[in-house]
């Protein structure tokens, strides 16, 4: 059966690093050094099958923690970092729905006020990003091999990133046409978090093939 997670992304659902790092624009690299150095507190990350993986309530600790954050001693970097995750997981279905709402949040410290509310708004949007890339993409074994694919098609993430990276959006969507803009931009998403292994197979010829292959199978059903 093909695997489709549910479109709305839950408090406490495990996102990978990877996944993280796309929908923060953070580098995998610093996320696991944030959890190295303590400043993501235990309680905040998992692992799935042997890879870390963050509660998603903690995405946007992430994205201020590599940013802002990181231009403040630890003490005061701890303390926004929990009230961002303590803020988030209150309010996660309004931020989910209505992430500017996170611009209300900020630290006052004395005579010390910081501003929480833009990185934790700019997470909240990468995650609905992500969210959308799981409603479009699946995952069938009995499609492509595995290969994660548009939903409703044969075209796999990697040939459109592919084609987005060699021949731009306007021929990617003439090779595709079975695709829109928002079905191109989830799948690059997709596979930014989810990078290909193995041979690459590509090219203008082989991604009409594969459209037209796709365009079939429509027509037949």
């Amino acid at each position: 059966m093909p695997t489709s997670p549910a479109t709305e992304i839950a408090a406490d659902k495990a996102i990978l690093i990877k996944e993280a790092a796309v929908a923060t624009g953070v580098s995998a690299r610093k996320i696991n050094r944030l959890i190295d150095d303590a400043v993501l507190p235990r309680s905040v990350w998992v692992k799935v099958d042997g890879r870390r993986a963050l509660r998603a309530y903690a995405v946007p600790m992430v994205s201020f923690g590599a940013s802002d954050g990181a231009k403040l001693s630890k003490s005061m970097r701890l303390e926004a970092m929990r009230m961002i995750g303590k803020f988030a997981k209150a309010n996660w279905r309004r931020l989910r729905d209505e992430p500017e709402h996170a611009k209300v949040l900020r630290l006052e410290s004395g005579c010390v006020i910081i501003d929480l509310g833009e990185t934790v708004s700019a997470a909240m949007v990468g995650l609905n990003k992500w969210s959308d890339a799981l409603h479009r993409i699946v995952v069938d074994p009995e499609v492509r091999g595995g290969l994660p694919v548009v939903r409703g098609t044969r075209i796999s993430v990697y040939e459109i990133a592919d084609a987005l990276s060699s021949d731009g959006l306007d021929v990617t969507l003439d090779d595709f046409p079975a695709l829109s803009r928002d079905d191109v931009e989830a799948a690059v998403f997709y596979a930014k978090a989810h990078p290909r292994t193995g041979r690459r197979r590509g090219g203008s010829n082989f991604r009409r093939l594969v459209s037209e292959e796709a365009a079939d199978l429509t027509d037949a059903a």
